[in-house]
């Protein structure tokens, strides 16, 4: 199925899963993932990208899934932990100490403008919010399953990043399985 390639992401994503790929896989796995990329993303992806840059969600997708493949680990379980690792990336020198005293509610509350900073298209939103729990759903978006796995480790670190214990999330609802917009539940201490 052709995607979009209209929707698109902002460098620093991608960067922090360049960083990813590059420490969790061999140069031979390495190789093997950008070799399966179309020529254009393969030579992009293979060199820094700026932060101001602007990829296809898609594509970002697709890296996810070789990387995966030539990783030989489930797409779920490595884009589960690229997207642990991007948040940490998320987070460096004064905006840590800010994750570390804000609160999930408080965190989840700059969800929508960390969204929209980052993504041409899409809404978050946070519904259903007490003091331990949420319901994240993002609208009008075009997800994949590597995307919707890496968001799942995003949430679930940024939610760790302020400090919460015992987090737990559950992808209720997912675009690719029915079209409907995904959704998260999301528990802490």
């Amino acid at each position: 199925m052709t995607r979009d390639e209209s929707v698109t992401v902002k460098g620093l994503p991608v960067r922090s899963l360049q960083k990813f790929i590059d420490t969790d896989l061999t140069p031979d796995q390495r190789e093997r993932a950008f070799s399966r990329l179309p020529a254009e993303y393969s030579a992009r992806f293979s060199r820094p990208v700026l932060a101001t840059e602007t990829v296809p969600v898609h594509m970002l997708n697709v890296l996810t899934e070789e990387a995966a493949q030539a990783k030989g680990e489930s797409l779920d379980s490595f884009a589960r932990r690229a997207g642990r690792e991007a948040a940490g990336d998320a987070i460096r020198g004064i905006y840590r100490f800010f994750a570390m005293v804000m609160t999930p509610p408080a965190l989840l509350g700059k969800a929508s403008q960390m969204w929209k900073s980052l993504y041409n298209q899409g809404l978050m939103t946070i519904e259903d919010q007490t003091g331990n729990s949420a319901r994240i759903r993002i609208l009008e978006f075009p997800s994949e399953l590597a995307g919707c796995s890496r968001i799942t480790g995003w949430i679930e670190r940024m939610a760790e990043l302020t400090g919460a214990r015992n987090v737990k999330i559950e992808h209720t609802k997912c675009f690719t399985r029915n079209g409907e917009p995904c959704e998260w539940a999301v528990r802490w201490e």
